[in-house]
């Protein structure tokens, strides 16, 4: 399953199925090249973050963008993982909280899209001045990835050279209407009836409360920023390289990146099979081989 690739590149519907060897092993790097510490925000914000350092002069260095929600807490390994595959690889890598996430300042409901995709530009701008790079490359998962694309293509950044964009959330309403349905699920389990329908959580939303879905507290402007924004069309603009990586189990096409499998260059997609880390496993996930072999390949060719 590892070695399998279905890619697909713009300019109509052309496909291209190439197997390769598995890459078996991944070497990781050491920890102790691994620090631990706070910046600031535009808005003084102190902001959690992890700096994986080389020993050499790099001219690109990595910012990762996490996913949102339990999503995060299920990646958290495999993201670890892959920064230490490329900071072995020789790139420093930067990995953060966000506002109102982690171990971040703030409170989850005060953060916005906005807000996230203001500290994604100052974590690149934090990481050029910690490596002293000159060139960034993005890397996000679910809805990072698609925080990472926003951050990339609406407001652009000349240090930002190419993005990894892993299952990035295409549909931001379908996306938020899921975590809203996994919540009338989890009433349904709890008490034996649905206590708040979705149209009653919405409309507490949009008249200014929060509302905690699996206790995460949400409020109107990341709901309303969620649900509005169009990552296809920022996509069709775009002059930086991105890289689409659809993971999933499934050889075809997600009916979901359908649209974006045909954007021409400098947009490519993929099919990688790997099974979906993001979501709630029985057990810690393995370093993805072939994905980070991948991923890591692409960068380096971009670079």
């Amino acid at each position: 399953m590892a070695g399998f690739v279905l890619r697909l590149q713009g300019g109509g519907p052309r496909c291209q199925i190439a197997t390769r060897p598995s890459v078996r092993t991944v070497r990781l790097g050491t920890m102790t090249n691994e620090t631990p510490q706070f910046f600031s925000n535009r808005d003084g914000q102190r902001l959690f973050s992890v700096l994986h350092r080389v020993d050499t002069n790099a001219h690109r260095a990595v910012v990762m963008c996490a996913p949102l929600f339990d999503e995060k807490l299920w990646s958290h390994r495999v993201l670890v993982n892959f920064a230490r595959f490329l900071a072995a690889q020789g790139a420093p890598v930067l990995r953060f909280d966000y506002f109102g996430d982690g171990e971040s300042e703030g409170r989850f409901e005060d953060a916005s899209v906005d807000t996230r995709v203001r500290d994604i530009h100052d974590a690149i701008d934090f990481c050029l001045r910690e490596t002293r790079a000159q060139r960034i490359h993005l890397v996000g998962l679910g809805y990072g990835a698609t925080l990472a694309l926003r951050a990339t293509l609406e407001q652009k950044n000349p240090a930002v050279a190419a993005v990894v964009a892993w299952a990035p959330v295409i549909d931001g309403e379908r996306y938020i209407n899921d975590i809203l349905r996994a919540h009338l699920s989890a009433q349904m389990l709890v008490h034996r009836k649905v206590i708040h329908d979705r149209e009653a959580l919405v409309g507490r939303i949009l008249a200014g409360e929060s509302v905690n879905i699996e206790g995460y507290e949400i409020a109107k402007p990341l709901f309303s920023q969620m649900v509005r924004s169009d990552v296809i069309e920022l996509l069709r603009h775009s002059a930086t390289p991105v890289l689409v990586q659809q993971i999933g189990p499934a050889e075809r096409v997600d009916t979901q990146y359908q649209a974006l499998s045909q954007l021409p260059k400098p947009v490519e997609f993929e099919v990688v099979r790997e099974l979906k880390f993001w979501t709630q496993q029985k057990k810690i996930y393995p370093p993805c081989d072939d994905l980070f072999a991948r991923a890591s390949h692409w960068l380096t060719k971009v670079a």
